[in-house]
């Protein structure tokens, strides 16, 4: 059966570029056929309604319509109609804007013959095993294949997490997996944002799933075996088995994998990239410990910088020291700062903390990083004020602590992020109406279960029940038998949503004897009963 041909359209303002790109392509390799080459997005758009091409590819900046409005325009009337996008490199946010319109793929200029018959490859295959002729065919092959990289990608993963590896015969047997050869060693791949407030989560999976196509590419043919996996914070791990005469080879290809992914990434400005090498093992036991030397050597390009191999054996770190040991003489001052919400301690902290990294050259620097991550627990320990606010800047933290490049860069995260939010507590608790309030609310979160009446809090913080309660109003927003009502509802919803009781236990438990006068009150304040409640939440 002759396999079909697939109709490209091709769209440049400049007739003699589309004329090029039209001979770059190899037609008798790709099973393709030219329907027109236009030099405007309006004569194009007229061909896509008349002769619905399957591919179009389309420069960005074009006269009467340009690439992305072509784009818009086709997909409301052909949605599977595939799209490549052409720009140059100071356009390249009309490119990341063109992936958010459902483009399949970008090419920057000048356009490269080889990468456009690999975009054109894929794509055509793409359409190929969508025919509904093929589409059995294709769905058993991608279940294996994805099934065996899952396999392989949690192996690696295992043997990072694990003290116990699975033994050679293990492996084998379970994971289809022979690693035998004589040598082993483990690289971290990092990339970093260059700001990680502009991070864009659908960017970094093309990116990252670039950079593994890279890792791939040059390692096709050199080592016996290869494990890879990812981990969060823009980290592609990889493990190499190979015979001993290898190991100068395997070392040029390591080399070969940073210049690809930087030649891939001179068109972007949010990334930069570092590859943290392990050191040879000629032990199956030890390979794991070369995975965490890539990992320790990447964390030290806070120190020696981004855009380089780093090599564990050429790091001078002093005996091994512990994170306490970096924070404890320092944690009377920092919880000092803290709970006296002085911005100026706090800052004063952070940086004798981090002096030794930034005097010393004979340290761990990777241990910065873990180190940042204890400042951060340790002051939302101690910080009075606990948010929503609170809770969504810790996550922030926890995610930007990894991307930081260099010791200023995450001394100023810290002393940035910890003293805005110390500066906002403040203003919270100076904002607070008085004492007696901040006293009642705190009873309140206390004893939330207790039958409590406004004339027992009144007489709690020795205020008259009429002026405790106008106050009440005017500093919280909200009469006081509102606020209690809210409290009893969090710590339900809480309960609903974590436990398995009883809705009547439930609202006991939060000061409700009648189980029925509960689920009014809950449906009331929440919007659906308890039960529905619990189920939405399961």
């Amino acid at each position: 059966m002759q396999e079909r041909k697939w109709k490209i359209l091709i769209v440049d303002d400049e007739f003699r570029i589309g004329q090029l790109i039209k001979r770059l392509i190899k037609w008798d390799e790709l099973p393709l056929i030219c329907t027109d080459v236009v030099d405007n997005g309006e004569t194009a758009y007229q061909v896509i309604l008349d002769e619905r091409p399957d591919i179009v590819i389309t420069d960005i900046r074009m006269p009467k319509i340009n690439g992305l409005d072509l784009v818009c325009m086709t997909k409301e009337i052909a949605k599977d109609i595939r799209f490549i996008i052409i720009s140059g490199y100071k356009e390249f946010e009309y490119a990341h804007r063109a992936l958010q319109y459902g483009v399949n793929d970008y090419l920057l200029k000048p356009i490269s013959e080889t990468e456009l018959n690999e975009v054109l490859q894929k794509l055509t295959g793409e359409l190929s095993r969508d025919c509904a002729a093929v589409k059995a065919e294709r769905e058993m092959r991608r279940t294996v294949s994805v099934s065996e990289h899952i396999i392989r990608r949690d192996l690696l993963s295992h043997i990072m997490d694990k003290e116990q590896i699975p033994s050679q015969t293990e492996m084998e047997q379970a994971y289809h997996v022979v690693l035998d050869a004589a040598l082993y060693r483990g690289i971290d791949i990092k990339l970093d944002y260059t700001d990680f407030e502009k991070s864009d989560k659908k960017q970094d999976r093309l990116t990252m799933e670039k950079v593994l196509a890279i890792v791939e590419q040059n390692l096709d043919g050199h080592a016996k075996e290869e494990l890879i996996c990812e981990k969060p914070g823009m980290h592609l791990y990889c493990l190499f088995n190979y015979e001993a005469e290898k190991s100068k080879e395997i070392k040029g290809v390591i080399g070969a994998i940073l210049s690809d992914i930087q030649d891939y990434l001179m068109g972007f400005e949010q990334y930069v990239v570092t590859i943290g090498v392990g050191t040879e093992k000629n032990e199956f036991a030890q390979m794991r410990y070369s995975i965490e030397e890539a990992q320790v050597a990447a964390g030290n390009r806070i120190k020696l910088g981004t855009g380089r191999l780093i090599y564990a054996e050429i790091l001078r770190c002093e005996t091994e020291k512990e994170i306490e040991d970096y924070l404890k003489p320092h944690k009377a001052k920092l919880k000092q700062a803290v709970e006296t919400y002085s911005r100026e301690g706090l800052e004063q902290s952070v940086n004798q903390i981090y002096s030794p990294f930034m005097l010393k050259e004979d340290l761990d620097f990777s241990l910065c990083y873990p180190l940042a991550e204890e400042i951060i627990s340790y002051f939302f320990e101690h910080v009075e004020v606990q948010s929503r606010e609170s809770d969504d800047l810790k996550e922030f933290l926890f995610a930007s602590v990894n991307q930081c490049y260099s010791i200023t860069k995450l001394k100023e995260l810290l002393k940035q992020n910890l003293g805005d939010y110390l500066t906002m507590s403040l203003k919270i608790l100076e904002t607070e109406s008085t004492r007696p309030i901040r006293q009642a609310k705190q009873y309140v979160d206390d004893n939330y279960a207790e039958k409590i009446t406004l004339e027992d809090i009144a007489g709690i913080v020795e205020l008259n029940p009429v002026y405790f309660s106008v106050l009440f109003k005017k500093e919280t927003g909200m009469n006081f038998s509102a606020y209690l009502v809210n409290i009893r509802m969090e710590m339900a919803k809480k309960m609903l949503r974590e436990g398995n009781e009883t809705i009547a236990a439930v609202a006991e438990k939060v000061g409700y004897k009648d189980s029925r006068y509960f689920s009014q009150i809950f449906s009331k304040t929440v919007g659906v009963k308890p039960a529905l409640y619990r189920k939405l939440h399961s």
